[in-house]
């Protein structure tokens, strides 16, 4: 099935021209079921209708985590600490990777950001953050064997 796109909205490659392909001997501008799903994910109509059920895709979640930690009074490298074990229980926590060159000073919450993207639903932020809170309340690192499902209804 054939459907008609104006050019300007098509994906492009890397040298920026649209891309195509030869189809019934005829050359065709070519979109991309992952284009037309961006531009789904990322229309006004869509936002409207799931307001509130969208989930973030982010490296960042036990970031925030060590944020609240040290705004609730949690010494600095404790939370970070801390907020590293919760970064291993969404994915693999970053780790202090020194570079011979590297003159600038690190940021030290980066360690407790995940080296892969997570997607992770609005409830289960609120739930990391809600965790973050209690932590600081108790002034205790985050339990060991405990998986992000049961932080809802562990430490709330």
């Amino acid at each position: 099935m054939l459907t008609a796109y104006p050019a300007a909205n098509l994906n492009r490659d890397d040298s920026g021209s649209p891309k195509t392909v030869i189809l019934g001997g005829a050359t065709r501008l070519r979109v991309s079921s992952q284009s037309l799903k961006r531009a789904w994910r990322t229309s006004e109509l869509f936002e409207q209708a799931l307001a509130g059920h969208i989930g973030v895709r982010s490296g960042r979640i036990a970031r925030e985590a060590a944020t609240i930690l040290i705004e609730k009074g949690i010494e600095d490298k404790k939370a970070i600490e801390w907020a590293v074990e919760i970064a291993d229980y969404l994915g693999k926590a970053k780790k202090d990777k020194k570079q011979k060159n590297d003159k600038k000073p690190k940021d030290p919450l980066t360690s407790a950001e995940t080296e892969q993207l997570v997607h992770i639903s609005p409830a289960e932020f609120d739930a990391v953050k809600a965790l973050a809170h209690q932590l600081a309340e108790e002034k205790r690192a985050p339990k060991r064997k405990i998986s992000l499902c049961y932080v809802k209804t562990v430490w709330r």
